[in-house]
């Protein structure tokens, strides 16, 4: 539903994609607006179920976005940029200016306020980095 809202949208169809987005609201309980930017293969678990998109959010390639997770800005900082190939888990918050960098992982229930660098984890209230040693 969101594929062809944010099509019509680029289409400069102004009632359809707002339509669309509202039926997404009520049926699902997300907000995922046609403006943000989703690349191909984004998976939300649940069908979106809980999940908040900033209109200017901008989502990379093969991400995994699991129930409950809010994306959006922090007063006027500006909005999350996840990169590609990106897990995150359930309840997560990413609020500001952050950058998710690609193979990143986001624990569930994290409130991630910094950028999260390449291949590294993220976990905590706010959020730290974590070390794998494996």
């Amino acid at each position: 539903m969101y594929k062809t809202a944010h099509f019509l949208y680029k289409l400069h169809i102004p009632l359809l994609p707002y339509l669309i987005q509202q039926l997404l609201r009520v049926c699902f309980s997300c907000v995922i607006p046609f403006k943000c930017k989703i690349g191909r293969n984004v998976h939300f678990a649940f069908n979106g179920l809980g999940v908040v998109i900033h209109a200017r959010c901008t989502i990379g390639n093969n991400v995994l976005i699991s129930h409950q997770v809010t994306l959006g800005g922090r007063g006027g900082e500006g909005v999350p940029l996840i990169c590609d190939n990106v897990y995150i888990g359930a309840g997560a918050k990413i609020l500001g200016s952050v950058k998710v960098g690609n193979n990143a992982k986001i624990g569930a229930n994290a409130v991630v306020l910094t950028d999260v660098p390449d291949n590294a984890t993220a976990v905590g209230v706010p959020a730290k980095i974590i070390v794998n040693k494996c």
